[in-house]
């Protein structure tokens, strides 16, 4: 055995498996436990061939954490944490509290 190193090659999956694709809120639970490379690469691939959920679901993650946008991070989390909750419900909330 040499004491050569061999360098790791890492490859980000490329697209959500089609078993958490049954709505925005699987495909955000997904994406939340991968790596940052992960969503980045298919929030790219998404965006070339045209799933608009994927997208979505990618854009919502980058920008919480790129951007350290609270109101993103918010809504990430209510997702996350709770059962699925449609985005006219979640913005009538935060109209309520306003």
């Amino acid at each position: 055995m040499t004491g050569e190193v061999v360098p790791i090659q890492r490859k980000f999956r490329s697209q959500i498996p089609e078993a958490h694709k049954a709505s925005l809120d699987t495909r955000l639970h997904w994406l939340w436990h991968q790596r940052f490379g992960t969503v980045q690469t298919i929030w790219q691939t998404s965006r070339d061939n045209g799933d608009v959920l994927d997208h979505t679901a990618c854009t919502l993650i980058l920008q919480a954490i790129m951007a350290s946008d609270l109101a993103s991070i918010n809504q990430l989390f209510q997702r996350l944490e709770g059962s699925s909750v449609t985005d006219t419900e979640i913005l009538d909330q935060d109209t309520m509290r306003v």
